[in-house]
């Protein structure tokens, strides 16, 4: 497959594309109100979360490590972690986030941007990669069974000793994302009811590419073993924000 060429599974890349153009701090960080962004803060946070993720991970890098940011989005971890680490390799499925973040990092000579397919990693070559990270993606996937091949990427791509970590939504309906939805619908209603006009505001909260999915942990656990991934951490269990740190064997 040519790097970017295939298309994304179940309408991916068209909708990620669209939220990047419209609003991509939003969409990578729900943090803040959709009219609400605040850049300096929204680069910050992506310094503070990496610092928090990877020192409660209990890793410990050189700096000469080659690093996967997958879901990169804008760069909000891409950043941090250029100046972590020796070369990154940063992955999206959307041509606006990836044009915004290579805007973002255009002072780094030690990043590479892919066009993802939104289902594998075809553009990296096996036992390439010494850390691969995942936050904020996973969960946005429509079919686990696309999920669970991007585990089985991981495990091609990692060099043996090499590290994962990422996150997975194990969390029991209704989730984070689905009381986000009944919030914006609610808000919409009150502002009809008072014969209001709309209020900008996000969009595309029932499509497939945000609801995405949950991962049964049995089944991770399980494709991870196949993929020669050792879980050696696992945080978080049954909630949106369930951590896995693995070890390729």
């Amino acid at each position: 497959m040519v790097d970017g060429k295939e298309p994304a599974p179940k309408g991916m890349r068209s909708f990620w594309d669209a939220k990047g153009r419209e609003n991509a701090m939003f969409y990578v960080s729900s943090y803040r109100a959709y009219g609400d962004q605040d850049p300096a803060e929204f680069w910050k946070w992506g310094h503070i979360l990496a610092d928090r993720y990877l020192g409660e991970s209990g890793l410990v890098f050189t700096g000469d490590e080659v690093a996967l940011d997958l879901g990169c989005g804008i760069g909000r971890f891409t950043a941090p972690f250029a100046e972590r680490f020796r070369h990154v390799h940063a992955v999206d499925v959307a041509p606006s986030m990836i044009e915004q973040a290579r805007g973002h990092l255009a002072g780094r000579d030690n990043v590479t941007f892919h066009l993802g397919s939104g289902a594998d990693l075809a553009m990296l070559e096996d036992g390439s990669i010494d850390f691969a990270w995942s936050y904020i993606m996973f969960q946005h996937i429509p079919d686990p069974a696309v999920t669970l091949n991007y585990l089985r990427e991981l495990g091609r791509v990692l060099r043996p000793g090499g590290h994962a970590l990422f996150q997975v939504d194990n969390a029991p309906p209704p989730g984070l994302r689905a009381r986000l939805r009944l919030g914006s619908r609610l808000r919409g209603l009150l502002r009809r009811l008072r014969g209001e006009a709309p209020a900008p505001g996000p969009t595309g909260l029932d499509d497939p590419a945000w609801v995405g999915s949950r991962i049964d942990l049995a089944t991770l656990r399980r494709t991870c073993a196949e993929a020669g991934l050792v879980i050696e951490s696992l945080r978080g269990e049954g909630t949106q924000y369930t951590w896995v740190c693995a070890r390729r064997a």
